[in-house]
């Protein structure tokens, strides 16, 4: 299969590499899904076979849309043949497309185009990463045909099979759906409604009032020009060229995590009054000084049963694959036999954070360990493929199933979360990932605000950087540009210790000199030390950085010595494409801010300011680490990972 992809093509002579992310559950395609090139648009191809497709093109040309895919560009159209559309027809009432408003076919095109080329060898299971043009996310998953020598059949949206896959044209890429894509239109706490087999999940969540706190959907109040939503920018960043769109919508989005009643069952809870029970056994324990006082006032924050369901909810949108780094990225540049890739989260359990992990066998919640040699196996989240016909995806959010009772309780807190907080900065607002930021490997995104962030009367240049094979980690990285000053909160600690909160740089001559402040009122920061200078490299010898020997015992010194200096290695559980492993380069490198004691249930702020007149200086914020006394001063000495 010959493959023309345009922005790609772009990308190579822009010396970028774009991911090509392979299938968690596809084999390989069978010979009569290849579609030979013949030079073909979208249009030729629909119009060429308008037997298949002819209720199709009548839908593109009633929207305006038949012309866009007769024109150069990458696109996946997701393309129902007439037996899809006349069962959609027949379940509305209607008898022919011509019934259909135009504002219903406006709908239906939106609904079934993607402004980037997607092969299902592009895909894994989980959300297309680019949201079609209706601004609505598509989950692919796949099953196995028990009446076709069980070979893998695809789905969009779990009901909508792809029965002609991959057949590429000039302008993109074409796949032919056995039934009309209909998102859902119901909000959160509506679609949880729906499923039956969730009803005691869902009587918890009304009778907390937590559905209430899952209603938002658009800031009605955030603008940003056309022009810059909807065509693309070029920008220059450290030498390397960026194509890139500003956030259009600002958008409030949500993730449960939910048990099944089987699976509260399979734990001995078969009522309503079983789980208050289950909830105010482990909350009371985790909450000694409200043990007793709001049993029975189901909305207060500090309820057990509100804590339970509040922990299950999350203010990021996170379909099965955006949790952690996917896909070749993964494959590239996580040293998978030292690390599980892994990010950490704000519930909406005040005070409580959660880690998400994917080691081969899926993705968890709160696992302890790498691989098979977990203590703590934690949370399996079940991906699309194993849940069969159920659309988890709200208007306003998505829902996943999990395979046991998800608490956090004491072996949570102090085994689980006894480990260094690696934060992305992805991870510290939602906007990143409810706006589709994080991830996007077609573009980086601009944002004029950030939900969280301070910038004190400053305008700098802010974009969230494509996901492409480089140097940092997961590739999420925050560059902001200009006379910078932002504070920002990190993620709660989650019980009383001594911390070292170290920041994750790489060295540059475009980075600037800057002061960082630390404490608890965002307004009353404290300055922490000497203003740092992010343009020397690691072997000054002010930081102390030397190559790696070999030799453990000269290697540990080293770091010791740099530690003692307020400095770390970067980690070397991540390369780059080519291989150069973090730790290996002198130019990354950790700072350590602040070592002091925090507390839970805290809120601590970081702010860093620019303290030289430079309005075109770089601040790429990439991680941050905020790991207890018991990690980098244990008995054992903290890993290299």
């Amino acid at each position: 299969m010959k493959r023309i992809d345009k922005i790609l093509l772009r990308f190579v002579l822009a010396l970028l590499a774009v991911p090509a992310f392979t299938v968690s559950c596809s084999d390989e395609p069978l010979p009569e899904n290849y579609y030979t090139f013949t030079g073909e648009m979208v249009s030729d191809y629909l119009q060429n076979r308008s037997d298949e497709y002819s209720d199709f093109i009548a839908i593109l040309q009633r929207s305006g849309m038949y012309g866009m895919m007769a024109t150069y560009g990458t696109y996946t159209c997701l393309a129902p043949n007439n037996a899809a559309v006349q069962q959609y027809l027949h379940e509305r009432g209607y008898q022919s497309v011509d019934q259909l408003s135009k504002a219903e076919c406006d709908t239906l095109s939106w609904n079934h185009i993607i402004d980037e080329a997607y092969f299902t060898t592009d895909l894994v299971d989980g959300n297309i990463p680019t949201a079609n043009m209706n601004g609505r996310y598509l989950t692919f998953s796949c099953d196995s045909n028990a009446l076709n020598d069980n070979n893998v059949v695809y789905y969009i949206n779990k009901s909508s099979r792809l029965i002609v896959r991959d057949d590429s044209v000039e302008n993109g890429v074409v796949h032919t759906l056995d039934r009309v894509i209909v998102p859902q239109s119901f909000y959160l706490p509506d679609l949880l409604a729906e499923d039956s087999t969730i009803s005691l999940f869902y009587a918890a969540l009304e009778l907390t009032g937590m559905s209430d706190s899952l209603r938002q959907y658009i800031d009605e109040n955030y603008y940003c020009s056309p022009d810059s939503v909807n065509q693309d920018m070029t920008v220059i960043t450290g030498g390397t060229t960026y194509t890139l769109r500003f956030v259009g919508q600002r958008m409030k989005r949500y993730t449960a995590f939910v048990e099944t009643d089987e699976t509260y069952a399979q734990a001995g809870i078969h009522t309503l009054d079983d789980l208050k029970a289950h909830a105010k056994e482990v909350y009371d324990v985790m909450y000694p000084e409200d043990a007793g006082l709001y049993d029975e006032d189901w909305t207060n924050r500090k309820n057990p049963l509100n804590r339970f369901v509040s922990y299950h909810l999350l203010p990021y949108y996170g379909a099965y694959n955006d949790w952690t780094v996917s896909g070749e990225l993964k494959e590239t540049c996580a040293k998978t036999d030292l690390i599980d890739c892994t990010d950490w989260y704000l519930t909406m359990l005040p005070g409580a954070i959660m880690k998400m992990s994917t080691p081969p066998e899926g993705l968890f919640i709160n696992r302890k360990g790498v691989q098979a040699r977990y203590t703590v196996r934690g949370t399996k989240v079940l991906s699309p493929s194993e849940i069969g016909d159920v659309d988890q995806q709200a208007l306003n959010g998505i829902y996943h199933y999990i395979d046991q009772v998800l608490d956090y309780d004491e072996e949570t807190r102090d085994v689980v979360f006894n480990d260094r907080i690696r934060v992305n900065v992805a991870t510290l607002s939602p906007e990143f990932m409810n706006c589709g930021a994080r991830g996007n490997t077609t573009r980086a995104t601009g944002f004029k605000v950030i939900e969280g962030f301070d910038f004190h009367g400053q305008t700098p240049f802010m974009t969230l950087r494509q996901r492409w094979a480089w140097t940092l980690t997961y590739q999420d990285c925050l560059d902001i540009v200009g006379q910078f000053d932002v504070t920002f909160k990190l993620l709660p600690v989650p019980k009383e210790s001594t911390y070292e909160v170290r920041f994750g740089y790489g060295s540059a001559a475009e980075r600037g000199k800057v002061q960082i402040y630390f404490g608890t009122d965002p307004d009353h920061l404290q300055p922490v030390g000497l203003p740092i200078d992010f343009t020397i490299w690691g072997a000054d010898p002010l930081i102390g950085w030397t190559e790696d020997t070999g030799d453990e015992e000269v290697d540990r010194a080293v770091d010791k010595a740099m530690h003692n200096r307020g400095y770390m290695k970067d980690m070397d559980s991540w390369q780059q494409a080519g291989g150069q492993i973090l730790r290996g380069w002198a130019g990354k490198l950790r700072k350590i801010l602040v070592t002091q004691t925090m507390s839970p249930g805290v809120d601590y702020y970081i702010r860093i300011k620019l303290v030289v007149d430079n309005p075109e200086a770089q601040l790429p914020v990439n991680y941050f680490e905020i790991v207890p006394k018991s990690i980098y001063a244990g008995v054992e000495a903290e890993d290299t990972h």
